[in-house]
């Protein structure tokens, strides 16, 4: 048996066991095997990422977070996912559907998405509703990270909501961070580089994420784009957290740091100097602190977030 054939069986084994509800006493039979066998081929499909469990939690809000939220921010809108005990990604695919749901009730044909990378966007991206509007356009709106991973990486995100939209979809060929100010310049003067970004500013919205300085939760440490070390440099400087890349600190400003002179992605200022409805999605008690100074500086339009963190802004925008 081929390698391929290996998975196709596997992958038939699945859907008997999985789509058709067939016991694993029933598949033996039909195919051949021994029940003991059946199992092991299930755990082997497991294995081979030939199948996804999807628990689709309950999707329970807190309305009194979310009007504190608004009051205190001035958001045109928040969602507050009731976390409960749900650890930290199970509640990202709970914050994705939230804000999918938002997002499917201002989905409209001739629409332009802006979409930054990530896990959160790739759980908002999953959670959307397939259907074909017409005219549709998406946006990578940062380099990419090149990992090949569409959990994270910008051009696979953007792929699958333009195909589950029936849409078109725009790709940056560059890294996410340049080497230098130099590269990072000459990268946004190809005119493929340019013309996506250009038409990224005239983007409808823009589904972001809230990155974290904090190295349990910084995707930039965690993908390798930035060592320990220059981590540990961009918070002494101030920064809590990013939006697409760029750095800010506590109350929301841009900060004057090297990270941020070699970012080839969207400009957050020329961003928000447009009627794009920026919306965010992050969550987790750590992310508090960026999510924090994200609001403060006015970067973004409408939160989807949990509980937890929830908390813990309102705490530390009351306390100061």
């Amino acid at each position: 048996m081929t390698s391929f054939e290996r998975l196709e069986l596997l992958a038939s084994v699945a859907d008997l066991y999985y789509i058709e509800r067939y016991s694993q006493a029933e598949i033996a039979q039909r195919l051949g095997y021994s029940r003991s066998a059946i199992s092991r081929l299930l755990t082997e499909a497991h294995e081979h990422k030939l199948v996804e469990i999807r628990i689709n939690h309950p999707l329970r809000r807190n309305l009194l977070l979310e009007q504190t939220l608004r009051d205190l921010f001035n958001l045109e809108a928040v969602v507050v996912a009731q976390r409960g005990n749900l650890e930290y990604r199970r509640m990202l695919m709970l914050i994705g559907r939230l804000a999918a749901g938002r997002i499917d009730d201002i989905l409209s044909e001739n629409c332009i998405v802006g979409l930054s990378w990530g896990t959160a966007v790739y759980e908002v991206v999953s959670a959307i509703q397939a259907r074909r509007l017409g005219g549709v356009q998406v946006v990578q709106m940062i380099g990419g990270l090149g990992l090949g991973d569409s959990q994270f990486d910008g051009p696979g995100v953007a792929m699958q909501l333009a195909q589950r939209l029936g849409g078109r979809y725009y790709t940056l060929n560059a890294p996410h961070i340049a080497a230098d100010e130099t590269s990072r310049d000459s990268l946004l003067s190809l005119r493929a580089i340019r013309s996506t970004l250009d038409l990224a500013l005239k983007s409808r919205f823009a589904i972001v994420g809230i990155g974290s300085v904090d190295p349990k939760r910084s995707s930039f440490l965690r993908t390798g784009y930035l060592t320990s070390a220059e981590l540990a440099e961009i918070r002494a400087a101030g920064a809590v957290g990013d939006i697409c890349g760029t750095h800010f600190d506590a109350g929301g400003e841009i900060l004057d740091i090297d990270v941020n002179r070699r970012i080839v992605g969207i400009d957050i200022r020329m961003l928000r100097s447009t009627p794009c409805r920026v919306i965010a999605v992050a969550g987790g008690r750590v992310k508090a602190p960026a999510i924090v100074g994200a609001l403060r500086g006015n970067l973004v339009d409408m939160l989807i977030t949990d509980s937890h963190a929830a908390e813990v802004i309102i705490a530390q925008a009351r306390s100061s």
